[in-house]
């Protein structure tokens, strides 16, 4: 039996869509990295008096008024010529860290390749776009400005410019425009290049007051802390001392066995692991507009981002973390840097909301209070301890709610103040 050939279906007015927008994307694109000039207000200005002395000769029939209005618009076509033939062998490479905290100055450095075999280029000036997108309720644009003197024929030149963040969330750097007014500055010629980074900005971190260490210790009392045979990273060394049944030959210290003339082993302090279970609550009954709020918003992730970097990075300490915001969110077992970092890019576009819902992002973190049932929370409203309790209740049961110990923490209130240490921003 002989199979019939499918016929071809039509292209979906979707599929048509997708391709027309990439198509205009690209030509855009393409546009964009032609070199472009265009006067500048010196240059309007030359024009304005070539004009009036070209009227001026016509009128009063005047050849030499003639010949000084060519001349002058022949340096009108000089700079023309020469702004886009610099442009169009340029190319720009940029170096930006993608991490970045917040209020923190970097320094981003451009790379300016000049493509030509003959012509170099001088004065160009490097400009890149600076938005924030995430979170998008300020959506400003910002400029960064960096010149190179000179890029010789088949080489490359750096120029560095400083970047500081002062407001937390995901930035895109890019486009970058080439620019250059050379020689005479009546033109300006200039490329706009699609090179584009991203640069998640942290939250500003302050300091962990010594009570924070009491609050980690009240919330692991009466459980048992997370210790693994000693190492490298698990235990300090203190000292030494005599060789005792069972030691491992590995921590013998040879030097002294061969001084006393006896067996001597290196003594390690083992270190414990304190566990916290912390829960954000950002609540804001009118996101944006009250001022106030949004800093105390900021205060408290602020502190949870500190906590996160300082105690799980550098003491090691093991931090179950939830969110409840805009949205809900919740990483347990944050103790390494690949993780904490990830905890941080979430604060990092985390924003208030009015329905933020604290019983969803306890349920994300039901595992490890069962093995720990103390709970942070940092929160911008007043108690609701009773409300999670009988959401863990549901959740586990009685038995398993009546272990659960809350610590709230109102940050409108100041009940922060004795943990942390943080400057507002003005």
């Amino acid at each position: 039996m002989a199979s019939i050939p499918a016929r071809e279906q039509p292209a979906r007015p979707s599929s048509l869509r997708a391709w027309y927008r990439q198509r205009r994307q690209r030509l855009k694109a393409r546009s964009l990295s032609q070199a472009r000039f265009r006067l500048t207000r010196e240059g309007y200005h030359l024009l304005f008096v070539v004009s009036f002395i070209f009227l001026g000769a016509v009128l009063r029939d005047v050849s030499l008024l003639i010949l000084i209005a060519a001349s002058m618009i022949g340096l009108l076509l000089l700079q023309w010529r020469f702004s886009v033939s610099t442009m169009g062998g340029l190319l720009a490479k940029r170096r930006i860290p993608n991490r970045l905290n917040q209020g923190t100055a970097t320094i981003c450095q451009v790379s300016v390749q000049n493509t030509k075999r003959w012509l170099g280029a001088w004065l160009i000036v490097a400009e890149d776009e600076i938005q924030l997108i995430n979170p998008s309720d300020n959506p400003a644009l910002f400029y960064a400005q960096a010149a190179a003197d000179e890029v010789p024929a088949n080489s490359t030149a750096t120029c560095l410019y400083e970047l500081r963040f002062d407001q937390r969330g995901i930035y895109r750097v890019g486009p970058c425009t080439l620019s250059t007014r050379f020689p005479m500055g009546l033109g300006k010629g200039w490329r706009t290049l699609s090179i584009i980074d991203e640069v998640i900005v942290h939250p500003r971190q302050g300091q962990l007051l010594p009570a924070v260490k009491k609050l980690l210790q009240n919330a692991n009392d009466g459980h048992s802390h997370s210790t693994s045979h000693v190492g490298a990273h698990e235990a300090e060394f203190y000292g030494l001392r005599p060789w005792a049944s069972g030691d491992s030959r590995r921590w013998v210290h040879w030097r002294t066995t061969a001084r006393l003339g006896e067996l001597s082993v290196r003594q390690f302090d083992r270190l414990e692991q304190q566990q916290a279970c912390v829960l954000l609550d950002l609540f804001d009954p009118n996101p944006g507009k009250d001022e106030l709020r949004r800093k105390h918003c900021e205060l408290a992730i602020s502190f949870v981002a500190t906590l996160v970097s300082q105690a799980a990075i550098a003491q090691r300490n093991k931090l179950a973390v939830a969110i409840a915001a805009d949205s809900s969110f919740a990483m347990v077992g944050v103790q390494s840097a690949v993780l904490a970092n990830s905890m941080l890019d979430r604060l990092a576009t985390v924003a208030p909301s009015s329905k933020a819902d604290l019983s969803a992002a306890l349920r994300n973190m039901t595992a490890p209070l069962l093995a720990n049932p103390h709970l942070i929370v940092v929160s911008t409203r007043p108690q609701a301890s009773d409300s999670l309790q009988q959401t863990f209740s549901d959740l586990l049961g009685k038995k398993a709610s009546s272990r659960l110990h809350i610590h709230w923490l109102n940050v409108t209130q100041g009940e922060l103040d004795p943990y942390f240490s943080w400057t507002l921003q003005k």
